[in-house]
């Protein structure tokens, strides 16, 4: 597929204000290319928009963001650090709810957060902002945040004593910490709060199927400062951060699609369609939408369809300074991204590894059914006096959906102001991204619908990726992670069962499973959640927690030899889901419990969390 690709670069401070375009005067040419998405609307009448209400629409002119400060930071070095097992960017710590520092364990367990030492015994114990929460632990202090109600608190505590406290409506979508400063990414409904004032307004980035407002905040544990910004945006999906560069990744919804599908197509539609359509933002197109489905429905809809639209995500890249942020970049990639491994910079450039489905707009409209004849008859001795009929019913409005095709698998290679470098498309038709790893210059892709295809592509050349070969086995891997000496180790399921199989890459040309395991009936928490997985590179050993499909009550965790073949070093009766090593130690977490156990995996401990 040769599409073109949407890519709008924010270079300078003056693509911070807005074009002034009254929505309801439709242009009359084609939509102007260089309009600025940063449109600024009321959250109040988009809600109301969305409801079906009356919406009076005025553009305003505000920058995306304020710094709250321009005055350098001052980094303090040799800070201890807590961080998550297994990160995917060395140095950037990943949202969870257990750290480790070297010394101590902070376990966020049953509304508390718990702070243990090597020898397991509880040193002090504080409250958490919810039942189930996440921490972040820099220079003696430490972060706490979970969900109330409808928004997101923060804890922040220094030597057991709470000394901040912060809050914005939404549901956390990812988190990062770099350099004693926490990035949560949230996704908050329109009547949003910050810190328990009102925000009446906020840029306009993309719509999605209920609009919602993407918050980024920032809070610097150093000096305990604070700052956020807030865009309306679809549901965001993964948070990935490199150096001072936070991504932010969108999949766009139905209204954004039929607008860039619009766009493409403007050249082609009857000047009556063009009349009705408002292509100054995604807002003003949604408001003038309705009227031309109305008036011309099933027509647009085929004009729409010869856009060939794709499932599409978009990309915000911030450029973040301590608790300063600044949108950097905006841009669009065909299909929709996996997860953060899927998400990948390197060498100034950033990989996206996307499922491309076709989507076709389709014209729907509600149908009512109704009992026939009147709704009330009034009868005296038998004879009809009265009768009450209905009202008639209300038009049915158009509704426009989309329905998706069958998949296949791409590669996009932009720089780090999102222009397009490279791109290699159309792989693996019919079958959709599972896991996916950047080592070095080769990205490793598992796709799948029957078996397991491993793909090894060369981006040495970024303008032109290329397959350098694959492999196709049974099962599937849902996580994959380098293990030295050409190998990658992946985990995944094969016929109802986890399969931790060893790949020998050393010839990229030439990938082969060189051993496996299979624990039968079983599933680990590795599918969905990567934390659960951790490598030791010294002693060559990986641990992968599972549990049994029927028997709930079956939790273990298998210890893995990574050699030139693969061999169970232990079979632990623990159930957990997070493992760390020290001084040859082996130390994991789960369930309200931590377990130690030393080099030849005889429990020398355990604690549990109460």
């Amino acid at each position: 597929m040769k599409k073109e690709l949407a890519v709008l670069v924010l270079g300078s401070v003056a693509l911070l204000f807005l074009l002034n375009v009254n929505p309801q005067e439709p242009p009359q040419g084609p939509p102007p290319s260089n309009a600025s998405p940063l449109t600024v609307v009321r959250l109040e009448e988009l809600r109301r928009f969305f409801e079906g209400g009356p919406v009076a629409y005025v553009p305003v002119a505000v920058p995306l963001a304020a710094p709250v400060s321009a005055q350098p930071r001052a980094v303090v070095s040799d800070v201890k650090v807590a961080y998550s097992a297994n990160l995917q960017v060395e140095g950037v710590d990943e949202d969870d709810y257990v750290k480790f520092d070297g010394e101590y364990f902070y376990v966020a367990y049953n509304g508390r957060l718990y702070t243990v030492g090597l020898d397991l015994s509880v040193k002090r114990v504080v409250d958490c902002p919810s039942l189930e929460c996440k921490v972040f632990v820099w220079g003696g202090r430490a972060l706490a945040y979970g969900v109330v109600g409808d928004r997101t608190v923060l804890y922040v505590y220094e030597g057991g004593r709470r000394v901040a406290v912060y809050n914005f409506s939404g549901f956390p979508v990812g988190a990062r910490m770099s350099g004693g400063v926490v990035y949560i990414v949230a996704s908050a409904p329109l009547d949003l709060e910050v810190n328990g004032g009102r925000v009446e307004e906020a840029v306009l980035l993309s719509l999605g199927e209920v609009p919602q407002v993407l918050v980024v905040a920032a809070v610097d544990l150093q000096n305990l400062r604070f700052n956020y910004t807030a865009a309306v945006s679809s549901p965001s999906s993964h948070v990935y951060m490199r150096g001072s560069r936070l991504y932010v990744v969108s999949p766009l919804g139905t209204v954004d699609l039929a607008y860039e599908a619009a766009k493409k197509v403007w050249g082609q539609l009857p000047e009556g369609i063009r009349l009705k359509l408002n292509m100054s933002n995604p807002y003003a197109f949604a408001v003038s939408l309705q009227e031309a489905l109305d008036a011309w429905g099933d027509g647009l809809v085929e004009y729409l369809n010869k856009a060939n639209a794709t499932t599409t995500t978009r990309v915000y890249i911030f450029d973040v300074d301590g608790v300063d942020l600044k949108l950097r970049a905006v841009f669009e990639t065909p299909g929709e991204v996996l997860d953060q491994f899927a998400v990948e910079e390197a060498g100034g450039r950033f990989v996206l590894a996307t499922t491309v489905r076709p989507v076709k707009f389709v014209l729907s409209k509600p149908v009512y059914i109704l009992p026939r004849g009147t709704v009330v008859d009034i009868i005296i001795d038998g004879i009809r006096w009265s009768n009450i009929t209905p009202p008639p019913l209300p038009k049915p409005k158009a509704v426009l959906t989309t329905r998706v095709g069958e998949p296949s698998s791409s590669v996009y290679v932009y720089d780090t102001d999102g222009r397009l470098v490279g791109r290699l498309e159309g792989l693996a038709p019919g079958e959709q991204i599972y896991a996916a790893r950047l080592v070095g210059d080769v990205l490793y892709l598992v796709t799948f619908r029957q078996v397991d295809p491993l793909f090894a592509i060369d981006l040495s050349k970024p303008e032109e990726p290329r397959v350098l070969g694959y492999l196709k086995i049974p099962g599937f891997s849902e996580y994959l992670h380098p293990v030295g000496d050409g190998k990658l180790l992946g985990v995944g399921q094969h016929n109802g069962s986890v399969k931790i199989a060893l790949f020998d890459v050393s010839d990229p040309t030439r990938p082969r499973e060189v051993s496996n395991i299979t624990v039968t009936s079983a599933w680990s928490p590795i599918f969905y959640d990567h934390h659960a997985f951790a490598y030791d590179a010294d002693r060559r050993i990986a641990v992968v927690p599972f549990s049994s499909w029927g028997w709930p009550g079956i939790s273990k965790t298998l210890v893995v030899s990574v050699g030139d073949r693969l061999s169970i070093a232990a079979l632990l009766d623990a159930a957990a889901d997070r493992a760390f090593f020290k001084d040859g130690n082996l130390y994991l977490v789960g369930r309200g419990k931590v377990w130690a156990y030393d080099k030849e995996f005889k429990q020398i401990g355990e604690v549990e969390l109460r």
